[in-house]
């Protein structure tokens, strides 16, 4: 998972970091906020569309914010989120934009919550929040990389390659949720690769209303469980307690949250069909969308997967930690390819320890030569050589 050598200095790792954010400003300011300020066409979504919810007749249309600034299209997602920072904010929930209020929204309400007690509209606001926490997740995402003692030509090229990312760009600064999320999975995989793993289980207490697909960081835990026992660094009984307490914790506090989040008026239906999954299948715009938010990443771990495979036999390349939260992510985004639409903002999710295995990929053969060549003038005399995998 890392090597020999020592950690990136920390001179080193803020310049990195400050390159990388400078980098996000850039490209994040394109959707930030919904402002779309290059005109560019990138929603392909209906002006206006209508959806029978239970007894909820939804009326999916433009968007007016508290300061007057008209949104289109939407997508439903956005108009729940948006529709719940001005409920926080005690707006009555008949003079919201939206017909009713609905699950699994609500119950993923907690960057609305966040994004209620900023000045400004609720349009801004969710922008702002959404930007603020994609930026910690980028600082995190280097911090975890330094942590696995990889080189700092490294963790550019691996931090590069999570920041420009299309996730990034077309959701990191937008109207959606998933910056809360992709934050804690960094920071429960940054304290599980300093193997603090009691430190996570208040962060799984809190990571349901960031949003349900947290639950994908427990298989993480069970599988680095198993690696400390396996290797003897920790006993029979401390992996199972701790394997054991992250999922308690989590399923516990699920039924806690949704009590006390906004109730919703109706269940938004997602349940597998086939004409979704024709839907999905037949739209190229939609593959291609989808190939460049998740092959950049997912090709590396894949590389990585068939060497560990070939060395350490498939037990362990399955059970790897990162190969585990990267194939729950893409398990994720199976499971809406036959329900609801075809998404690379679900890998996202899986960012965190796709990076991880990226950074590996890097480290090791051709790769490795072809990054040793590139001239980075910012890492300044830093130690540029590949790390011993």
């Amino acid at each position: 998972m890392g090597s020999d050598t020592a950690r990136v200095s920390s001179s080193v790792t803020i310049r990195i970091g400050l390159v990388l954010t400078l980098a996000f400003a850039v490209i994040g300011s394109v959707r930030f906020a919904r402002f779309d300020w290059t005109g560019l066409p990138l929603d392909r979504a209906p002006i206006t569309s209508e959806r029978q919810v239970g007894d909820c007749l939804e009326k999916i249309k433009p968007y007016v914010t508290e300061s007057g600034r008209v949104i289109k299209p939407v997508v439903v997602d956005e108009m729940q989120y948006l529709a719940l920072v001005e409920h926080f904010r005690g707006v009555p929930d008949s003079e919201l934009q939206v017909t009713c209020l609905y699950d699994p929204f609500t119950f993923r309400s907690a960057i609305s919550w966040v994004a209620h007690w900023l000045p400004f509209d609720e349009a801004l606001s969710l922008g702002l929040t959404n930007s603020f926490l994609t930026i910690v997740s980028i600082w995190l995402v280097v911090l975890t990389l330094r942590e696995q003692k990889f080189t700092p030509r490294v963790i550019f090229a691996a931090g590069a390659l999570y920041t420009v990312s299309w996730n990034l760009f077309y959701f990191g600064s937008v109207l959606l949720i998933d910056p809360g999320v992709v934050v804690a999975l960094t920071l429960s995989w940054l304290l599980i690769l300093k193997k603090r793993p009691w430190f996570v289980l208040p962060i799984l207490a809190l990571g349901y209303p960031l949003r349900d697909t947290f639950v994908i960081m427990i298989p993480v835990i069970w599988a680095w469980c198993w690696a400390q026992y396996r290797d003897e660094q920790r006993s029979r009984f401390e992996c199972v307690s701790i394997a054991a307490s992250s999922a308690l914790v989590f399923f516990v506090s699920i039924p806690i949250w949704r009590a006390v989040l906004p109730q919703p008026a109706a269940a938004w239906e997602v349940t597998p069909d086939l004409t979704d999954v024709i839907s999905n299948l037949g739209d190229p715009i939609g593959l291609m969308s989808f190939a460049v938010g998740v092959l950049p990443l997912a090709l590396p771990s894949w590389f990585v997967f068939k060497r560990t495979r070939a060395s350490k036999g498939w037990m362990a390349a399955l059970t790897d930690p990162a190969t585990v939260g990267v194939i729950m992510a893409l398990g994720i985004c199976g499971w809406t390819l036959i329900t609801v639409d075809l998404t690379p903002r679900l890998f996202w999710i899986g960012y965190p320890f796709a990076v991880t295995l990226a950074a590996r990929w890097l480290s090791d053969g051709r790769p490795a030569e072809r990054l040793a060549a590139l001239r980075i003038p910012f890492l300044g005399g830093a130690d540029l050589e590949p790390v011993r995998s």
